[in-house]
């Protein structure tokens, strides 16, 4: 089977994994602390991972792909991932999704910039939709909100997050070129758990964090959403970038909203203003002009 074509379904399937995982952290998070749901994601996926690294095989790296994997894990995954979190549940799933499209530019920006990748005019116009579809969004909710301070520090971690994970995506391009999808994957988790564990103990926070899943019940639960994201979308990701252009990876896997919005509706009972609609529409129209121009 060609590469792309399965760096593009590895992108696809991923986005739909993401959307449902999306969802369900939201329901998590609002009993459960960011950065506790963060760590205890971190310690269960290297031990999925770890038994399928085991299973397939350990390559050995070189320093300089095991120092970019570990820098983009406590980019994207310690950093990005805890503000994700803490986006999530001020602002709710939905936009925050949408919001991460903008992830998708800065990507492909600086796939332009560092990696040497080129866009088309068309694809440029895409950028520029992207960025006003998702501008029209969150001026349009910060306005309508009743707690605006609250809405805001939601778009300021989700906007953080979302520059975290970009950053990290292309510093995982460069790390990947020499090992498998899954060993880049437990890599870059190693670090971005290890950078949690350091921080929470520096703060004092650990025991604090992970209380809420000495209940085995949370716990159980828990475990089963993280094993469905982990191998529906985290590593499909990898996968993605690994057998793709990381811009096509990107735009490819941005299609969440097309995701979360029927699921926020049904599972979480929230409604999709028709402005938000149409701001995500103009967003969506940009990143078909990025995947195809």
């Amino acid at each position: 089977m060609n590469n792309d074509v399965i760096g593009i379904a590895a992108a696809l399937l991923s986005a739909a994994a993401w959307a449902a995982g999306a969802i369900l952290y939201q329901k998590f998070g609002r009993h459960i602390s960011s950065a506790g749901m963060n760590l205890t994601k971190g310690v269960i996926n290297l031990l999925l991972l770890s038994i399928v690294v085991l299973l397939s095989g350990y390559q050995s790296m070189d320093p300089v792909s095991f120092s970019l994997l570990g820098i983009s894990g406590i980019l994207g995954i310690a950093i990005g991932d805890t503000l994700f979190f803490e986006a999530l549940q001020k602002v709710g799933a939905p936009v925050l999704v949408l919001l991460s499209l903008l992830g998708q530019v800065l990507t492909v920006l600086f796939a332009v910039a560092f990696l040497g990748e080129q866009l088309t005019p068309l694809m440029w116009s895409g950028v520029f939709l992207v960025a006003g579809g998702i501008t029209f969004v969150v001026f349009t909710r910060i306005s309508g909100s009743s707690e605006k301070r609250t809405t805001r520090a939601g778009f300021i971690c989700g906007l953080g997050a979302v520059l975290c994970m970009s950053a990290s995506v292309i510093v995982a391009k460069k790390g990947l070129a020499e090992v498998s999808a899954v060993q880049g994957t437990f890599v870059r988790m190693l670090w971005g758990t290890m950078g949690l564990v350091i921080w929470g103990g520096i703060r004092g926070r650990l025991g604090a964090w992970v209380a809420p899943f000495r209940e085995a019940s949370t716990m159980k639960h828990f475990f089963l959403l993280v094993s469905f994201i982990s191998f529906g979308g985290f590593w499909l990701f990898h996968v993605a970038i690994k057998y793709t252009e990381v811009s096509v990876a990107n735009t490819l896997s941005s299609t969440e909203p097309l995701f979360v919005i029927p699921l926020a509706a049904i599972f979480l009972k929230e409604r999709t203003s028709g402005k938000a609609l149409a701001g995500t529409l103009v967003a969506m129209a940009g990143i078909l002009l990025l995947c195809t121009g």
